[in-house]
């Protein structure tokens, strides 16, 4: 297959720089110190305890769920809790399945063990960078593919929030994948069975990729633009087989959620104008996990509110999480779409413009999510990482067209020692970031692991925490996020339904105990310390009012 460059090639021949040792940095030494980064990062991060942590707990509870009791058991839905299940199952319907379905396999061969299950987010991080410097192999010369993988692997968004627990690095591998196999499609020159295996496959990655996440359905309009530029027939086939694959995984989506909770709709609609940054977050009435009590009270976004806001929001963020070669990379990417526009055959533009849309599309439409959640600038990486390439690239054919000189040498250097010198320095100041942790999250696992100490298996604790991370360490049935006593006291009875014989327990972390504490002096002790307090509800024999009486 021939290579193409982002500018004019200058010559047939080898660049001159290509005996030279510094070479090797780029060839051999930048994807091995990439690797092992990432590697060893997994390795290091052996409890849930880092920004976002709470993430990676919400999301291996529910992958324990689904080892504990079955895909089939619990319906294919996700639960978001330990036992017991409860008449009205702590179900969370917010995503597609698939990623909770693969990351269940993972707590079934190893149990309990979080190394694992980050050296499983190592795995995925790395196969895509290896697909990123495959794709980048079909456009550029090898130092620049290879540039282009590194790139990936070293941007301070994957090395922040690539090991998180997420199904949307899945979904950003799917999406890749999927890109691999549509310019295998696209490039081919076999009219045969070939061609149409590869657009087969690619369609069956999308189907994964929108099964596994909401975001990869964003790629579908960056592929109709691309087809908008080139007029290529084989794009516009392309888009239909993606369309198809993404309403068969919608579809299946929706059914499954369907059959394990009827009002399912409702709820995820009113998530769905929450994210859109439109209106607060309204749940059901009749939830009884109360973590959207506390969820009542997050206001809507609205980044286009202000040029300073929509400033942060998409600009200084992304310079924070993709460094400034990833800022220049953007540029870099541009121009060399438009120097390849109208060149035929040319199938750039059918990769950049998917992964664009992938990316800004939900950082636009979805604003509210992406804002909250910074860790959605993952979804940048793989167009980053391509626009990396192409000042690589650049550069590389820049060295390549001047006369030996002063200048050269230090364009040479600046090449092959300072640009990936920089990428390395990116993702090593990000892993420290990341092994650094955040306080706040090792004192709630040490809270749930007090829950798990003295609170005994069967029974339900009311916590007024709304992280996920004392649920996964106490492997107790977590009511999260009741605000107070008050509220408390009206939803106590709709607890006591759901779960008929069940033993209930208030935990609380000492700063929040004044919002409880006409309750918490009526309750039987359990456990109290400097940290944490641990009451029994006593619920033999009385209603809920009864608890109530002569309350604050």
């Amino acid at each position: 297959m021939t290579q193409v460059s982002v500018g004019t090639k200058v010559g047939a021949g080898k660049s001159r720089t290509t005996d030279q040792p510094l070479g090797s940095l780029v060839t051999l030494t930048l994807p091995f110190l990439a690797g092992l980064l990432v590697i060893w990062l997994a390795l290091s991060l052996t409890e849930f305890y880092y920004q976002h942590a709470w993430a990676s707990a919400h999301f291996a509870t529910i992958a324990q769920a689904f080892a504990s009791h079955g895909i089939i058991g619990l319906h294919g839905a996700p639960i978001e809790n330990f036992d017991p299940l409860t008449t009205q199952p702590d179900n969370y319907l917010h995503w597609p399945p698939l990623y909770f379905y693969v990351l269940s396999l993972v707590a079934q061969v190893f149990p309990d063990s979080i190394r694992a299950m980050h050296l499983f987010m190592a795995v995925i991080a790395i196969g895509n960078a290896w697909v990123m410097w495959m794709i980048a192999s079909m456009f550029f010369k090898q130092r620049a593919a290879i540039v282009c993988g590194c790139a990936f692997l070293l941007m301070p968004a994957t090395l922040r929030y690539g090991l998180v627990l997420l199904p949307a690095n899945l979904g950003v591998l799917g999406v890749s994948v999927t890109l691999l196999f549509l310019l295998r499609y696209l490039q081919g020159n076999d009219d045969g069975g070939r061609r149409s295996l590869d657009l087969g496959l690619s369609a069956l990655a999308f189907f994964l990729a929108c099964f596994a996440s909401w975001e990869p359905f964003l790629a579908l309009p960056g592929l109709l633009l691309a087809y908008g530029l080139s007029r290529r027939l084989e794009v516009l086939k392309a888009f239909f087989c993606w369309a198809v694959a993404a309403g068969a995984a919608g579809a299946l989506t929706l059914i499954i959620f369907a059959l394990s909770d009827p009002t399912f709709v409702a709820d995820l609609w009113s998530i769905f104008t929450f994210r859109l940054g439109l209106t607060q977050y309204l749940p059901l009435s009749t939830r009884i996990h109360a973590v959207e009590g506390q969820l009542e009270t997050i206001q809507s976004l609205n980044v286009f509110s202000s040029a300073l806001y929509f400033f942060e929001a998409y600009v200084v963020r992304t310079q924070a999480f993709c460094g400034s070669l990833g800022i220049a990379g953007i540029f870099a990417l541009l121009a060399a779409v438009r120097s390849r526009r109208g060149a035929p055959g040319d199938s750039l533009a059918a990769v950049v413009l998917p992964l664009g849309t992938f990316w800004l599309g939900w950082a636009v439409i979805m604003q509210g999510h992406y804002i909250i959640h910074e860790y959605q600038m993952i979804l940048a990486g793989p167009l980053l990482a391509i626009g990396v390439a192409c000042v690589y690239a650049l550069l590389e054919e820049t060295v390549i067209a001047m006369q030996d000189s002063w200048s050269r040498d230090s364009l040479a250097m600046l090449t092959n020692l300072a640009l990936p010198c920089a990428l390395l320095f990116m993702g090593v100041a990000a892993a420290a970031v990341t092994v650094r942790g955040d306080p706040e999250a090792w004192q709630l696992a040490n809270f749930g692991r007090r829950i798990g100490t003295e609170v005994p298996a069967g029974a339900m604790v009311v916590t007024s925490e709304m992280s996920m991370v004392q649920t996964y360490y106490a492997k107790r049935h977590i009511i999260r996020g009741v605000p107070d006593s008050a509220f408390l006291e009206a939803r106590l009875g709709m607890m006591q339904d759901i779960c008929p014989g069940c033993s209930l327990y208030l935990a609380l972390r000492r700063q929040n105990a004044e919002k409880f504490r006409g309750m918490l002096d009526r309750l039987q002790p359990v456990f109290e310390d400097d940290n944490f307090i641990i009451r029994k509800i006593d619920t033999a024999g009385r209603e809920s009012k009864s608890i109530g009486s002569g309350g604050e």
